[in-house]
């Protein structure tokens, strides 16, 4: 019996584990390699040429994977991007050479949420300054002056998928009114979810006292916060973005910071990510973490465990969920 071969592309970056035993183990009939690069010139061409499913857990947009790439792929059937965003993968490319394209849009869904709620505590309470301050044997409360209450405050989520929904119900239990910009959502679903559809984005940015990205990166989200954008918000406003960080223009939202528009921001994704700018990095104001807001133990398992078993039925013919094609934005990160 023939063996396909399963070739996963991890970062040198992200480095997301050494040995592919998960997948190996659910694709014990195939043979499955892993590889970490920095660019995709470094990929071993006889793998590629090999690869009749490919894995793809780099996320850094260093790496994108366009016409040039798939051309070397002949045998590739599939491309599965290990993660809800897609945004360095050209779906139009792979689809015009017959290369589905699928991802995982549910397995981190709570952990996402999770650190964008906890993301955007650390900073209406200040917790940076405030453990700063103490480590400095500086035992003053009023080091986070002023603060606000959240309950009775604005959240305004851009992007209103799975991710921006668990982020509203969390959110309204700390007493938000939460309003949600997101063109693509069907009607209906503010008043299931009892939160308010704001029309158009700058109706949500003139009217959020606190401003939470869980959009997907594409051609209408690239660069959506920008100098404009921001003009229009209300001053002092809160940031945070747990979804892709060219979302956000950074020179942008280091205007914003100067100006005095934006308060604070938490970001656990940033524009030319792992490189953050400078006066982000000294901001005691910008607390940042390294993308890291997917994960949990679980959650690692879960995706590796439900992308080797797509990759499995897609090699034995099987029927597969979410696919991928050429339909533009999709709502969430």
């Amino acid at each position: 019996m023939n063996r396909d071969t399963i070739l996963i592309i991890d970062s040198t970056t992200e480095h997301h584990f050494d040995t592919p035993c998960v997948e190996r183990q659910i694709n014990s009939g195939n043979d499955v390699v892993l590889t970490h690069i920095s660019s995709l010139s470094e990929l071993d061409e006889k793998f590629l040429h090999k690869a009749s499913v490919i894995l793809v857990w780099a996320c850094i947009p260093a790496i994108q994977f366009d016409d040039s790439f798939f051309k070397k792929t002949p045998h590739c059937q599939a491309i599965i991007k290990v993660a809800v965003g897609y945004d360095n993968i050209d779906v139009e490319a792979a689809n015009k050479r017959q290369i589905q394209v699928f991802n995982i849009p549910d397995y981190g869904t709570e952990e996402v949420a999770d650190h964008t709620i906890a993301l955007l505590l650390a900073c209406v309470r200040k917790l940076k300054i405030s453990d700063d301050a103490v480590n400095k044997n500086q035992w003053d409360w009023s080091c986070i002056k002023p603060s606000v209450r959240l309950r009775g405050k604005t959240l305004g989520i851009i992007g209103f998928g799975r991710i921006g929904a668990s982020v509203a119900l969390r959110a309204k239990s700390f007493g938000l009114n939460v309003q949600f910009f997101d063109p693509y959502v069907v009607s209906g679903l503010d008043k299931s979810m009892g939160v308010v559809r704001t029309e158009n984005l700058d109706e949500l940015l003139i009217s959020s006292d606190f401003i939470s990205v869980n959009a997907s990166l594409n051609k209408t989200s690239y660069a959506m916060l920008n100098d404009q954008s921001f003009e229009k918000m209300r001053k002092g406003v809160v940031i945070i973005n747990t979804a892709r960080g060219a979302i956000i223009d950074t020179p942008g939202l280091v205007n914003a910071f100067k100006s005095g528009k934006v308060s604070s921001a938490g970001l656990d994704v940033i524009q030319e990510e792992p490189r953050v700018h400078p006066y982000l990095k000294l901001n005691e104001n910008v607390i940042l973490t390294a993308h890291s807001a997917f994960y949990t133990e679980e959650s690692f398992k879960e995706m590796r465990v439900k992308s080797a078993t797509m990759a499995r039925d897609l090699l034995a013919g099987k029927s597969v969920r979410n696919e991928i094609r050429c339909t533009g934005y999709e709502g969430e990160s």
